[in-house]
């Protein structure tokens, strides 16, 4: 599908695809949004909860790498060690990666060359970089499978409009049983049935204030 770039409300890039009627990020801040749903309320909130442990981070959807990039950067500031896998069903090439210069928007400029590894690393391979253990799934989430369960969970998939089947109690379900009990499962969602699915399930849910151009989130607790 065709996909274009557009600059957001807080000037980093996304990209839009034309025929979901669907953005990779808010249109009201890209990096603005990642880093309240998945930095903030995600990470921040788990590690608050279990500073001494090294967290297992799994992403449903690479997209862009940005979630990965900013936990990158919250993992060596915060000086602890994580590991961090991501699937991915449907990955961007490199040029359009490259289109996108999201670099220019990226913080901490020291640490850009992570933002390249990460998307130069053969799918499959682990990138060791300073505490940060990344690796990367080319396959459809209800196919992939671990021998370890997860502490924290971002679960960035398209919306409900155009990836339904992703909001759905059968991937909800799988998120459950993918992560550890007490275990943090966030999204920039909000949809009241995504919110009683959760709940159904058994995760133990609250809705937040939403990052801006958003009323609510949601984060779980298994």
């Amino acid at each position: 599908m065709q996909k274009k770039i557009i600059t957001t409300g807080d000037g980093s890039p996304s990209l839009y695809i034309d025929q979901l009627n669907e953005t990779y990020h808010s249109k009201h801040g890209a990096i603005t949004e990642s880093d309240y749903v998945y930095i903030k309320k995600g990470f921040a909130h788990w590690l608050g909860l279990n500073s001494q442990k090294a967290p297992r981070i799994f992403e449903m959807g690479l997209g862009t790498g940005l979630n990965a990039y900013l936990s990158f950067i919250f993992a060596f500031k915060h000086k602890i060690f994580c590991e961090y896998v991501s699937v991915e069903k449907f990955p961007l090439s490199i040029h359009e990666i490259q289109s996108l210069k999201m670099k220019n928007a990226l913080p901490d400029t020291y640490h850009h060359h992570f933002f390249d590894q990460l998307h130069e690393v053969s799918w499959g391979q682990t990138l060791s970089q300073s505490n940060f253990l990344f690796k990367k799934l080319d396959q459809d989430f209800f196919n992939v499978t671990f021998d370890q369960c997860f502490d924290i969970l971002f679960y960035d998939a398209f919306g409900y409009h155009a990836q339904s089947e992703m909001w759905q109690e059968k991937a909800l379900q799988k998120c459950y049983d993918l992560l550890q009990t007490g275990g943090v499962w966030v999204s920039y969602c909000a949809k009241g049935s995504v919110r009683r699915s959760l709940e159904k399930i058994g995760f133990s849910v609250e809705r937040l204030e939403g990052p801006p151009g958003k009323r609510e989130m949601l984060r779980a607790i298994k």
